[in-house]
């Protein structure tokens, strides 16, 4: 039975919709408040935004009739309660109003944090697609939630989650997972600058430091990264290969390097490729019996052992309620780290001086890029989640890794506290679960 149903279901013995909270307006956010409200059982109750008019934008174009938009939390909360919608200007407001799920699509990793730490504290299911912030401190919000009633998860239609989904084919049918990735639809230019796309952003009405942020490459390292921690499958090098291979490719060159492909790890990892895989998911499989290899290749997957089982497309917003579905019917995450098995670090795109305030992800000065946790944590690398804000005190040349002796970090950010939490409770074995940096 699908989600929708069920989820008429639960309508139908509560009397009420699911209602849902969302936490940030900019284009991933308002595709997503139009969505949730077309999905039977589901309501659009609230959406917070720092500019209040575009919440109010957003509940519009879902098509929400009755939106008030108020400051005051009592009437936020009458209203919702009333069966109508409302747009604050506050995430963490949300997390005090008769929401059942909060979704969070800021973008910005500080934000994502408090509100989904917050959240969580309020008993309140959790879903991010700020998969940044999940990169650096996700073990300790998966660890909260697990302990608890709530749901924490990392939403569907981002390439992580869906890499996962084609993982669990796999396995269930038998085949033994050698390579799981995406392919990459931008350009890898680790030294872009928001200034070199902005013209090529406002072509495609992004916000240039997202586009950045995909070109530099650090969302592709962040996106495997929490794969990575999710799976506990290893990067098979530090940064992954990133190699241009096309989709008949896959099963070729994805494989391991005694039967002719680049892998050097015995046992799966997680990878990237250009070309035309993306904007897809893939699995590489073994097949490890002679009989079902045989069906394998007379059913045109391929010519075995190994196969690519390929998903062409990810939905990013359009198909994020699913993981609604998932928490609010089947009480279980699409996808939350597991493991700390790797750590997206913050590089210098050039010539840094002492005294500099960085800018965070996607910005001028520093990219992302995945290594193994042990690695970073050995060499006191600095996250790239916790980059925005911090001041150098010493100059960084152009590639050089930042590490947490080298900035003076704003201990008040809550962002920064859960991750010297997370930090200390890995260290001390406190959070469990595999690999661990």
């Amino acid at each position: 039975m699908s989600y929708s149903q069920r989820l008429l279901e639960r309508e139908r013995a509560t009397g009420r919709p699911v209602r849902v909270g969302v936490v940030g307006a900019g284009q991933m956010g308002s595709g997503l408040v139009a969505q949730i409200n077309r999905v039977p059982g589901l309501f659009m109750s609230a959406v917070a935004d720092i500019d209040v008019t575009r919440a109010e934008r957003a509940l519009a174009g879902a098509g929400c009739a009755q939106v008030t938009s108020t400051d005051d939390l009592t009437a936020a909360a009458a209203a919702i309660e009333a069966g109508g919608s409302v747009a604050v200007n506050s995430g963490l407001a949300l997390t005090r109003l008769p929401v059942d799920v909060i979704v969070e699509v800021s973008g910005v990793p500080d934000v994502a944090a408090e509100v989904a730490y917050a959240s969580l504290l309020a008993g309140k299911d959790t879903l991010l697609m700020t998969v940044e912030a999940d990169v650096t401190v996700g073990l300790l919000l998966a660890a909260m939630a697990n302990a608890g009633g709530a749901i924490y998860s990392v939403c569907r239609g981002d390439e992580p989650v869906e890499c996962l989904k084609l993982i669990e084919y796999a396995q269930d049918i038998g085949l033994e997972v050698v390579v799981v990735g995406k392919g990459k639809n931008n350009p890898m230019r680790p030294t872009d600058t928001p200034d070199d796309v902005t013209e090529e952003a406002l072509a495609k009405g992004m916000n240039p430091k997202m586009l950045c942020s995909f070109t530099d490459g650090t969302k592709t390292q962040v996106e495997m990264c929490a794969l990575s921690n999710a799976t506990g499958y290893p990067l098979d090098v530090p940064g992954m290969h990133g190699v241009p291979c096309s989709i008949d490719e896959l099963a070729t060159m994805l494989v391991p390097a005694a039967d002719g492909g680049i892998v050097t790890h015995d046992g799966p990892v997680v990878e990237y490729v250009t070309g035309n895989v993306a904007p897809g998911v893939f699995v590489i499989a073994k097949s490890t019996n002679d009989v079902v290899t045989h069906e394998l290749d007379y059913l045109h997957l391929g010519s075995g052992p190994y196969y690519s089982l390929y998903r062409p497309y990810h939905l990013a917003s359009i198909e994020a309620n699913l993981s609604i579905g998932e928490a609010v019917v089947d009480r279980r995450p699409s996808f939350q780290p597991t493991t700390w098995t790797s750590e997206v670090i913050a590089v210098a795109k050039s010539d840094l001086k002492a005294g500099l305030r960085i800018e965070g992800i996607g910005g001028h000065h520093v990219y992302g890029f995945a290594v193994p946790a042990e690695d970073a944590r050995s060499q006191g690398a600095l996250p790239v989640g916790l980059a925005a804000g911090c001041v150098l005190t010493r100059d960084i040349a152009a590639g050089e890794t930042l590490g947490y002796a080298d900035v003076v970090l704003d201990e008040s950010r809550p962002i920064v506290a859960m991750r010297r939490l997370q930090d200390a409770m890995l260290a001390n074995g406190a959070l469990g679960g595999g690999r661990v940096g």
